[in-house]
């Protein structure tokens, strides 16, 4: 499974995450804090986690490959983000045809949440609970 923990920040979902998919996993630590990167890189040196790969961001295009990825993390990360739509196009680019995005987070209403990702034209809700959110990419 290839998954991307978008907004990683020091890596609090992405290390577990890492280990739940197992070596034969790939796990994308995607921030645009260079500190977030640099945390996620010493503790996957001092834990010894061979998959993941940090990435410093600067903008929302993340050079991961297309239609690749099986699942994106958006956790605690759209309340800051400026401007959605072009992550919302990134992460489509880059998600496979039948895979997942999760968003959770408690700082916005799921309500708000839902219009932007409707709103996008790029996915559709699949399950919608409490503060967490799966969807699904459209057809691309």
């Amino acid at each position: 499974m290839v998954v991307v923990d978008w907004g990683c920040g020091p890596g609090r979902h992405t290390i577990p995450i890492a280990q739940a998919v197992g070596e034969d996993g790939k796990i994308f630590a995607v921030d645009i804090h260079p500190l977030a990167v640099e945390t996620i890189r010493e503790k996957t040196k001092h834990k010894g986690i061979r998959n993941i790969e940090p990435i410093l961001i600067d903008s929302y295009e993340s050079g991961i490959q297309d239609s690749s990825v099986d699942l994106v993390l958006l956790i605690d990360t759209i309340p800051i983000v400026k401007e959605t739509m072009p992550l919302f196009q990134e992460i489509h680019k880059i998600l496979k045809k039948n895979g997942r995005l999760y968003i959770s987070h408690s700082h916005l209403s799921m309500d708000k949440t839902q219009q932007i990702i409707e709103n996008s034209g790029l996915f559709t809700v699949l399950e919608l609970k409490g503060h967490d959110m799966i969807v699904a990419p459209s057809e691309k």
